[in-house]
């Protein structure tokens, strides 16, 4: 037992639905980002094994019954994968505070979501038609929905349960076969699930779950074999997957970057509004694409607002992740701690000011910990304007009045998410059909993941989530009858 949780089989890998021995030395070291120590190490996949996963699924598909099973015979088997997660949440949430940080709190609140997530793809399976009649001028034509094929899931560390299952359940329910590839720091809630996997038991070949450094990643999606590619990350690895995918015509679906601006409006007060902000701003300790890391004021309400923002940001509770009481957690990795504390470094060198924050707490001496910061003066022109810092740097901008307000909301290479901080429907109506992104929100961040969810320009290609979320694991066949 390590921190709440047992790893069954850290030194095999789950392909195929068995586990085996893999085919070379590799492993991966799981790091603890709150005290740095090497929680355990598990067995990482290497290039032959890749190549097992992917005969075995594409055998799946092509030739084994999953594919053939009717809708509710695919969600008897999703049901039951949610219910073997249930037993395990306790265990689930101690693997995502150990592999990257989230408080527990927020850990416990969070693994509810994936099996009820699962729950709702049987149901989505069972009644969405496959089979549609359609008009046409002379004779019949049918409309068909087919499973897409052979699946490659690639997924971040930063939300390593939901995302998984974001992507998982909906790629089952249509009928595909999928390896799930988990970032390299953050393999642990992967191999629960594939222990939950293995529990119910699906045919040969239909799931595979390889935790692998990155450079596995490019032999999984360069195979001309996987048909889809599914990906949640940075920007940057979408551009590198996109390219990959485009010499084989391969689908592909990008949840990406997002530098989401929340904007203050003059009915708002002051206190309801940081309230409100702080845990849109600090999510996962900043490490969210929707997180709101732009804070869009009006010049004269700038210094109360300012004021009343880094109050409320001193006072939150940062440390321990195992504590009940702690509110923001570390940085999942060093790499990304670093990262982090060169924005901050980059702001001061571009004249904002930093009024908060900007280092690690002096009682955490061990640890990826950055303290909310808070930065004022900030131009959208600016880097940590316009560049995702991933971590808990909020940047605050005053603008004249709300066509303006729009056009720096709009003026980023991201289009994810924006929020509308106000009491007024009509305006959040008003201004959120001109803000160029994919969700907009009433006074915070608000995801349902039984609805589409993604973003506009470098934010992604596709949706997840919702009826959209089953529609992109499938083709649309049209067979015409005389």
């Amino acid at each position: 037992m390590t921190r709440g949780f047992t790893i069954a089989h850290p030194d095999h890998l789950y392909i195929g639905g068995s586990w085996v021995t893999p085919s070379s030395g590799r492993r991966l070291k799981v790091v603890n980002p709150a005290d740095e120590s090497v929680v355990m190490e598990v067995a990482a996949a290497a290039p032959a094994d890749v190549d097992r996963a992917v005969t075995a699924a594409r055998a799946a598909f092509d030739h084994g019954p999953w594919p053939r099973l009717t809708p509710p015979e695919r969600a008897v088997r999703l049901r039951l994968l949610g219910d073997a997660m249930r037993r395990r949440q306790s265990e689930f949430a101690a693997a995502l505070t150990t592999e990257m940080g989230s408080p527990i709190s927020v850990s416990t609140a969070t693994v509810a979501g994936p099996p009820a997530l699962i729950d709702f793809y049987a149901t989505l399976a069972e009644t969405l038609p496959e089979i549609e009649e359609r008009d046409r001028r002379q004779g019949t034509a049918y409309g068909v929905m087919e499973p897409v094929g052979v699946v490659a899931a690639v997924v971040p560390w930063n939300a390593p349960l939901n995302l998984a299952i974001l992507k998982l359940a909906p790629a089952l329910a249509a009928g595909c076969t999928i390896i799930l590839k988990p970032a390299p720091t953050t393999p642990l809630n992967a191999l629960l699930i594939a222990e939950c996997l293995d529990e119910v038991g699906l045919p040969e070949g239909v799931v595979s779950v390889l935790p692998a450094d990155n450079d596995v990643s490019d032999r999984l999606i360069a195979d001309p074999r996987v048909d889809k590619v599914t990906f949640t990350g940075s920007t940057g690895v979408g551009r590198h997957i996109a390219r990959i995918c485009a010499d084989r015509l391969a689908r592909v679906a990008l949840e990406l970057g997002g530098k989401s601006a929340a904007i203050i409006l003059d009915d708002m007060d002051i206190e309801d509004a940081v309230r409100r902000l702080v845990p849109g701003s600090t999510m996962v300790s900043g490490q969210a694409c929707s997180a709101l890391t732009r804070v869009l004021v009006p010049p004269h309400r700038r210094d109360a607002f300012v004021e009343a923002f880094a109050a409320a940001l001193r006072q939150m509770r940062v440390g321990d992740p195992q504590d009940p009481a702690t509110q923001l957690g570390p940085i999942a990795l060093e790499r990304q701690r670093d990262r982090v504390l060169d924005y901050v470094a980059i702001g001061r060198a571009e004249g904002a000011r930093l009024v908060t924050g900007g280092g690690r707490p002096a009682n955490l001496p061990r640890g990826f910990f950055v303290a909310p910061t808070l930065f004022d003066g900030v131009d959208n022109s600016m880097r940590i304007a316009r560049e995702e810092i991933f971590g808990p740097v909020v940047s605050v901008i005053a603008y004249r009045d709300e066509e303006d307000a729009i056009a720096i909301a709009n003026d980023s290479d991201y289009g994810l998410y924006a929020s509308i901080f106000t009491h007024d429907d009509d305006a959040v109506w008003r201004l959120g059909r001109r803000l160029r992104t994919g969700n907009v929100g009433k006074n915070g961040v608000i995801i349902d993941r039984t609805l589409p969810y993604g973003g506009f320009k470098q934010s992604g290609i596709g949706r997840e989530g919702g009826i959209e979320g089953l529609r992109s694991f499938q083709e649309q066949k049209m067979v015409y009858l005389a």
